[in-house]
């Protein structure tokens, strides 16, 4: 299966989305900050990042996405967060319209079922298979 890595302050949260997706057969590596999860990123790199928004700071997940995009821009990224909390109430992330600033496929709101977040990424983990094979060699 895939290599995802797991980048989030909620040790509670990262442990228990772990669990699902290695039950699923994925082999999964954890980062707690931005800057841990550059480190694995530069020594490995996982097939799929999800990944919080707020860390460190209230925007290393958006800074970490955008530095990802540039070194890694075939990457896929899953943004799970309760950034929305903070946002204005009719803000709603539009691939097509946010890619530029937020270069993520998808942005889902915690909390998120693990079931549900397992379905997130087979379907993001597809749609960059199906991404690289129409690309011309």
């Amino acid at each position: 299966m895939a290599h995802i890595l797991l980048i989030d302050d909620d040790a509670g949260l990262v442990d228990a989305n772990k669990l699902v997706l290695e039950a699923k057969g994925h082999e999964v590596s954890v980062a707690y900050t931005g800057d841990d999860a550059w480190k694995l990123l530069e020594k490995r790199r996982p097939d799929l990042l999800v990944m919080d928004v707020m860390m460190e700071e209230f925007t290393s997940g958006f800074e970490l996405a955008r530095d990802v995009s540039i070194k890694f821009p075939d990457m896929p990224v899953l943004m799970l967060t309760g950034v929305q909390e903070h946002m204005r109430s009719d803000w709603k992330f539009d691939e097509d319209k946010d890619a530029d600033w937020l270069p993520v496929r998808k942005f889902l709101a915690k909390p998120i079922p693990p079931t549900k977040l397992a379905e997130e990424i087979e379907a993001a983990l597809k749609a960059a298979k199906e991404k690289k094979g129409k690309r011309p060699s």
